[in-house]
């Protein structure tokens, strides 16, 4: 997992301690590193990406291989947090696909997260059922809150975080069979977790 970020539209580019960086980049334990995935036997997913008080946090999933199912699980959620010195890593939640999907929100101290971390009713399948999670201490612990679908015949997939919504319109997904070809709704949740099917 790497971090690398430009306040210049490209121009030039810095890790997330300032330090000057110049694609492409070639050392693989170079300033942008966040944590080295690869000597772990894991592959990494990216959900996500947020700042808290202008520092990275990222969200994203990490797994033992590309293929689906329960050999390659769990799919663990974690965050990276720049701390300003130093990233710190932390675990979310487990779920068990590599493109399960989520989606970070930042306010003050308190995060959550939008995702489809349970299994639905197509186990191993992308997506599934989604759920909100929240933490008051920037990841250190997470709660489940509440779970936004269950019971369905069909997989949830991609909730993602509308940019500058109301909080009426708080995230927004499609439903599909992970499996088939099926039909497919798109919904949307408010902050709080109430669930509405265009």
């Amino acid at each position: 997992l790497y971090y690398v970020e430009t306040r210049d539209f490209g121009a030039s580019w810095t890790a997330a301690d300032g330090t000057p960086l110049r694609p492409p980049l070639e050392d693989v334990a170079g300033p942008a590193l966040v944590r080295e995935y690869r000597k772990e036997g894991l592959l990494v997913y990216l959900k996500d990406l947020r700042f808290d008080e202008g520092r990275p946090v990222v969200l994203f999933l990490t797994s033992k291989g590309y293929e689906a199912g329960p050999a390659n699980g769990p799919r663990t959620w974690r965050t990276a947090r720049w701390t300003g010195e130093a990233w710190e890593v932390r675990d979310v939640t487990t779920s068990d696909h590599n493109y399960d999907h989520g989606s970070l929100y930042v306010e003050g101290g308190r995060w959550r997260m939008i995702g489809t971390t349970d299994p639905g009713p197509q186990p191993h399948g992308t997506g599934g059922d989604v759920v909100l999670w929240e933490s008051g201490d920037r990841g250190a612990s997470w709660t489940r809150v509440r779970t936004l679908t269950k019971g369905g015949a069909l997989n949830h997939s991609y909730p993602r975080r509308p940019l500058n919504a109301h909080p009426g319109f708080y995230a927004l997904w499609a439903d599909g069979d992970a499996l088939n070809p099926s039909g497919s709704s798109l919904y949307f949740a408010n902050r709080d977790g109430d669930v509405w099917r265009l």
